[in-house]
Parts: C-alpha cells; structure tokens; sequence
C-alpha cells in the first residue's frame, strides 16, 4: 500500500478504493458489474467505492472481504485504513463560513489540492493562485466580486490564502505553472501591489518545488490562451489518479475521465513548449519590476 502524501481523509479513500479495486482483480472479478451482483449492490456504488469517493459499510466490506478471499492480515490493514481516515479531524475548509462562499465542485477543490502530490496549472491571464499576495487577491476580489458582501469577500480572500500552505508543508506540493506575459504586465491594485507580486513570484521561483514559465505575447496564439485549467496528480498510476480541474467564471468543473485528463496534460504540454524557460520567466519578471519602479 503506497503512503499518502498528506493523511486526510481524502487520500486515505482513494487509497482504500485502490485496495478493493486490486483485491477484485486478485480474485478474478475483472468486471464491476459481476462482482456487484454477487454482493447484492449497485454497481454504482463499487465504483463510487473504489474511485474513492464514499466509505463502504460493514455489512458491504464483510462481504468483498468473503467474495475476494481477503486473507485476515489484509482484512485488519484494510479496516485500519479506515479507522484512520474516519478519524481524521476536520481541515479548515469544513469550517461553516467557507460554505457560505463555496459549495459543490468549488469545494471539492480544496480536499483535492490538499491530497494532491503534484500540481499543473494554467492560470492564463492571472497569477497562479497558489502565488497571489493578499493584495493582488484583494485588488481582483474588488472588481471581480464588487456585487457580493464584504463578508463573501474577506472569506474569498482568505480561502486563497489558507490554500497556499500546500506549497510550505512537510511534503510541499510540486507545482508547475503556466501563464501569460499579459498576467504579469497587468497593473492590478496598482504599481506597488504589482512590484509586491512580482517579488513574490520570484521568491517562489527558488524553491525547489515550483516551477514558473510564461508564455510571451510572441508565442503568438498559445498567448491568447486565457482560460485557467489545473491537473492534480496523486499518488499511484498515472491517469488513473488524477484529475482535471476547469475553471469558469461561476464555479470549477472536476473531471476524472482518463481520456480528458489526458487531452488537458497534452494541452499543458503544448504551451510549455510555447513558454520561456524557468530562468527566461524570472528574467521577464525582474524587467517588468524595473518598468514598475
């Protein structure tokens, strides 16, 4: 069994899902909808199981358990596996006032990118959000959000925040972004929050878990390409544990079809191929400073 990255809940469950998953295919069950009907359920909720998504019941385990021939020293790893994920305090995200801001897919982001090992990201026109200064945040949050209350706000404003400590924790989260040349010469919040930001992208370009490459207005059309996207890759094969993340206007669309996931790490190929070198994107950096100054 692989280790987390992180020990939450999420993670323990897609790594518990994994574990049925194999132990159906040890026993010979290559089909879902078989061994569904030999344990007396939907195959809906094998799925959901094994995908990660919800905790099998006793009476469900018992019986994979019985149909897989699930030997006792597995059975007491298994159930430990989820002893220790149901006993997992809350993360901040669960607290009351984030749910008066973000509901459905918007707050399934954050157990997401907690869980998550490693990070591509698109952010198109804006800095990354995982590399906002408050400021930056508060400046797009006026425009953006000026219709919402100021309680919606701050919590906004806050939520980004708090999701940047995958970047500082024991085992920080990788982090591969794109963007394009116009995210770093627009002037947002003015010529001081912008020489802030763009310090703080250059301090974030020396850890070595992130990496920061722009797309110049000469790339030519790849630099017209505003529209954010996110891969979360997690622990185990490639594909099968991950996820892409599409960002609109209104809300975020998680998708975890194999096929999409890939299309949209082939789209994240191209435009590096498009984009300055991690030393190239620094260099930029520090000019537009010097144009700020």
């Amino acid at each position: 069994m692989s280790a987390s990255v992180n020990t939450n809940a999420l993670q323990i469950l897609r790594d518990l899902g994994n574990e049925l998953r194999n132990v159906r295919l040890a026993a010979g069950f290559a089909s879902q909808v078989l061994a569904a009907k030999k344990l007396k359920c939907s195959q809906n909720k094998v799925s959901y199981i094994e995908r990660g998504k919800r905790w099998p019941d006793d009476a469900l385990l018992r019986r994979m358990f019985d149909l897989y021939g699930v030997e006792e020293p597995k059975r007491a790893e298994i159930k430990a596996l989820i002893r220790a994920g149901k006993s997992i305090r809350k993360s901040w995200w669960e607290a009351s006032e984030y749910r008066e801001v973000f509901s459905g897919a918007s707050m399934q982001l954050f157990p997401l990118e907690d869980a998550a090992e490693r990070s591509l990201t698109h952010s198109g026109t804006y800095i990354p959000g995982l590399l906002q200064t408050r400021a930056y945040t508060t400046a797009l949050v006026s425009f953006g959000q000026k219709d919402e209350s100021a309680r919606h706000r701050e919590i906004f404003i806050d939520t980004r925040m708090k999701r940047q400590d995958v970047l500082t924790r024991q085992r920080p989260l990788i982090l591969h972004a794109t963007f394009l040349e116009a995210a770093l010469r627009a002037v947002v919040g003015g010529p001081e929050v912008m020489r802030e930001q763009l310090a703080q992208m250059r301090s974030a370009a020396r850890r070595p878990n992130i990496t920061l490459r722009v797309i110049p207005f000469a790339a030519g059309g790849p630099a017209t390409l505003g529209a954010p996207f996110t891969l979360l890759d997690f622990p185990g094969p490639a594909d099968n544990r991950s996820v892409a993340i599409r960002e609109t206007s209104h809300s975020d669309e998680i998708m975890e079809e194999v096929a999409t996931v890939r299309a949209m790490r082939r789209r994240f190929a191209d435009l590096t191929k498009h984009a300055h070198s991690p030393e190239g994107t620094v260099h930029l950096i520090e000019e537009i400073e010097k144009e700020l100054s």
